[in-house]
């Protein structure tokens, strides 16, 4: 008997694999297309979870996960996945930068991005919830948006240069550690041994408003929870998602920017 149920699960899992094989180089027309396909995410981002979500019972078998976005572009590109899920405007960074690649209609999800901070940290989070509410009120964090979105989803180049960036050297009030994932343009991104991006300038616009240096740590997007919880890192900037889940382990700031999660596809698979 254990023989013969085996066996059956070998035929199964034969016969399923087969099937999506076969289904690959069919056309891509929907987000529904995308539930019996090989996919990519970030590991830990909310793409992942998305493409959980997409693949159900396959996700063991059908998802691949990711350090960088850059690792599962390439994955995409040399056809060992058919879509990346993923933040949208990275997306169109690589859009602008990788022939060949295209970005489905359908929106996966609407998002905020928020700081996160260890919970209970309540003095840091109205500290910085203040510092936010001026910048966005003064137009400060949208000329920020504004800068990046045109030097990284315009020509697809930037003149922006971490010298530019105050990052309040040398403040009387100590220091401020931010943890980020410097591979996530426009919003983070390393440049040499230093940073740019819409978080990094903001942050430092937050750091310079508490009279503190902004001290940069880069890590895996999936330590960067652990980092904030363990003091590690005074908060983590990085678009994060808030989310439920999130929110029973850390504590968020108030929203800066709205976010989507779409699918990245090669364009010659993709029929709209």
């Amino acid at each position: 008997m254990k023989k013969f149920f085996a066996f059956f699960t070998v035929l199964f899992l034969f016969a399923f694999c087969a099937c999506a094989f076969a289904d690959e180089e069919a056309k891509l027309k929907s987000v529904n297309d995308l539930k019996t396909q090989k996919l990519a995410a970030q590991r830990g981002t909310t793409g992942q979870y998305i493409a959980e979500d997409l693949l159900g019972d396959n996700k063991n078998l059908l998802l691949t996960t990711y350090e960088k976005y850059v690792d599962a572009v390439a994955a995409l590109r040399q056809r060992k996945i058919r879509a990346v899920i993923m933040d949208e405007m990275p997306a169109r960074r690589f859009l602008n930068e990788v022939e060949g690649l295209a970005i489905m209609d359908e929106v996966l999800s609407e998002e905020s991005y928020a700081i996160g901070f260890r919970k209970g940290n309540t003095e840091l989070v109205e500290a910085v919830n203040k510092a936010l509410a001026e910048i966005k009120a003064d137009g400060s964090l949208d000329k920020i948006i504004g800068k990046y979105f045109e030097a990284f989803l315009g020509d697809g180049s930037s003149s922006i240069k971490p010298e530019d960036i105050d990052f309040n050297k040398g403040a009387k009030g100590g220091t401020l550690v931010v943890g980020t994932e410097a591979g996530f343009a426009p919003y983070e991104l390393k440049v040499g041994s230093s940073f740019i991006g819409i978080d990094i300038e903001m942050c430092a616009l937050i750091a310079k408003k508490l009279d503190k240096e902004l001290v940069i740590e880069n890590m895996n997007f999936d330590a960067l929870p652990m980092a904030v919880s363990t003091n590690k890192v005074d908060m983590i900037c990085a678009g994060m998602t808030v989310t439920e889940e999130r929110k029973e382990n850390m504590d968020f700031s108030d929203n800066y920017v709205n976010a989507k999660q779409i699918a990245l596809v090669r364009a010659g698979d993709y029929e709209k």
